[in-house]
């Protein structure tokens, strides 16, 4: 499948650890002392809360606020394997059961269509046969005696059925019985025609589940990929906060603050912290989700490699709703499904209306010794054959239940014929809602991503205001960029909402097409970009 990849660059924000492995908590920060008589704090005893290139609140004299170890995996020492998402299409494709168990039911399909069109070949009966009677019978000449005999027929019969009854009463071959014996010309011509559109049908089946178990690791991955975007923007905003606490707390210690914003600055730290933790649970509980589809180990907890905020773009813009429908009901394996499956009806109406008129076979050969004599003496064995060949036209019923069949065939052809009009309707509604679902998503991802820099601009500025104002009437509280830092975190998991959506909406309508490998080669239009580098996405083990 060739995919085109695009990234909206830089705003789910600096690169972050999905998973810190190991057993260090966060750094502590004191509490605050009682704020000191102290009233004024210059500009150059406060401490710079913003770096020059103004990506990260960072406390002066320092490279970089400190790594907060929150996010270990819930289990300690459990493995952590990285996939991607063409690896876990991949694994779909080769393990999902469901596709296995399609396939095994086109494999019911050819061995019921190869049975179907051996009919016409008899079936052969070997072994011996014995019979014994004492007692009273008729013989030819019409009179009743007292017989005491035996005979011993050792041969083959070679019949247009399946099965054998007992002995025939003047001994000889085994006798065929007359219900399994008879081959009905009709089965023979029409089965054959009938079990290829099962075939055909049971094939089609196999796309279907293949786009299924696709459609669903997709999503299943899109569902780690966001966990793993949630778990960035937390610990960034656990970062921000534990930069805020850190600044309220030299505010309130110099007296130049007070000890409720400081106070309140560590709640909001907490609360980030705790935010941190819940993704961990998200992240491992979607990548046991995914691990469960692609049929890996249990133990395992996957991360994804792809950046949360990558673009997918699987079907080209700019096609029409009309166009994209036409696609759909030509590329759709479930409409060829139930194309076979009324081409299947179509026959067996057909021959349910022949039936009457096409005549049936009854055919049984035998060939072998046969000896005997009166009791148990056993002698003058020969050879013997026996050949009964009937051919007939058969009025079941006096034609009434021959007309009921024809009736059943008809109201199945009826029913099948239902059932692809349902699926066509499908269909369309499946292209139709993807494609707009695609549409919203779009223009939702365009607003987010402008959220995104003005909250990024915000806490810029919040921090700048309150670097230049210190000790000064009217400058900013420190605790002032609390809104702002929930603001960033709400914009970044916005926008990254926005494009997980738009790439689930992506794969949706992928699949709602047949997923058509002229669609998948042709040219797409390009996302655009932003100046920033993208975020990268690491595991620490």
């Amino acid at each position: 499948m060739k995919t085109r990849i695009t990234r909206r660059v830089g705003l789910l924000g600096p690169a972050v650890a999905i998973l810190a492995l190991g057993a260090d908590g966060p750094p502590t920060v004191p509490r605050a002392s009682p704020p000191s008589p102290t009233p004024r704090i210059s500009r150059d005893t406060l401490p710079s809360a913003l770096p020059d290139d103004g990506r990260r609140p960072i406390m002066a004299n320092s490279a970089a606020p400190p790594v907060i170890d929150l996010g270990t995996p819930l289990i300690p020492g459990q493995m952590i394997q990285p996939i991607d998402l063409p690896g876990a299409l991949r694994l779909a494709g080769a393990r999902d059961l469901d596709i296995a168990i399609a396939r095994e039911r086109v494999c019911q399909a050819v061995a019921e269509l190869q049975q179907a069109q051996v009919q016409w070949l008899p079936s052969l009966y070997v072994g011996p046969n014995w019979t014994r009677h004492d007692g009273q019978a008729q013989v030819v000449e019409g009179r009743v005696r007292t017989i005491s005999k035996s005979s011993l027929f050792i041969g083959g019969t070679a019949a247009a059925g399946s099965s054998v009854s007992g002995p025939v009463p003047a001994g000889g071959p085994a006798q065929v019985s007359g219900l399994t014996s008879i081959l009905r010309i009709s089965d023979a011509i029409f089965e054959p025609l009938a079990a290829r559109q099962i075939l055909d049908a049971r094939k089609a089946g196999i796309q279907v589940a293949t786009n299924d178990s696709l459609l669903g690791v997709a999503e299943a991955y899109l569902d780690l990929q966001r966990a793993a975007g949630r778990l960035a923007i937390a610990r960034e905003a656990a970062t921000n906060a534990e930069t805020l606490s850190t600044l309220t707390a030299s505010f309130a210690s110099s007296g130049a603050g007070l000890e409720s914003d400081h106070r309140r600055s560590l709640a909001e730290r907490d609360r980030q912290r705790k935010n941190v933790e819940a993704a961990v649970g998200e992240l491992e509980v979607a990548s046991a989700e995914l691990i469960l589809r692609v049929r890996l180990d249990p133990r395992l907890v996957v991360a994804p490699i792809e950046p949360p905020e990558t673009v997918l773009r699987l079907v080209p813009d700019g096609r029409t709703i009309d166009e994209l429908i036409t696609t759909g009901l030509t590329s759709r394996p479930e409409l060829a499904e139930a194309q076979a499956l009324v081409k299947a009806t179509l026959v067996r109406l057909k021959q349910a209306k022949l039936r009457p008129l096409i005549p049936s076979l009854a055919l049984r050969y035998s060939g072998g010794g046969f000896g005997g004599g009166p009791n148990g003496f056993f002698g003058d064995f020969n050879a013997r054959s026996d050949a009964d060949v009937n051919l007939y036209w058969e009025v079941q019923n006096l034609g009434l239940a021959d007309r009921s069949i024809a009736r059943q065939r008809a109201s199945q052809q009826r029913t099948a014929n239902l059932q692809l009009m349902k699926v066509q309707d499908r269909v369309a509604s499946d292209v139709v809602r993807a494609e707009k679902e695609r549409i919203a998503t779009s223009r939702q991802m365009d607003q987010a991503a402008q959220a995104v820099p003005e909250a990024q601009a915000s806490l810029t500025l919040n921090l700048t205001n309150i670097r230049r104002g210190a000790g000064l009437p009217g400058a900013t509280r420190p605790i002032e960029v609390l809104q702002p830092i929930q603001a960033l975190a709400q914009a970044r998991a916005d926008y990254l909402d926005a494009v997980l959506a738009y790439n689930r909406a992506q794969f949706r309508l992928y699949r709602a097409l047949g997923q058509p490998p002229l669609l998948a080669s042709s040219p797409t239009q390009a996302a655009p970009t932003a100046d920033t580098k993208v975020p990268q996405t690491s595991i620490r083990r």
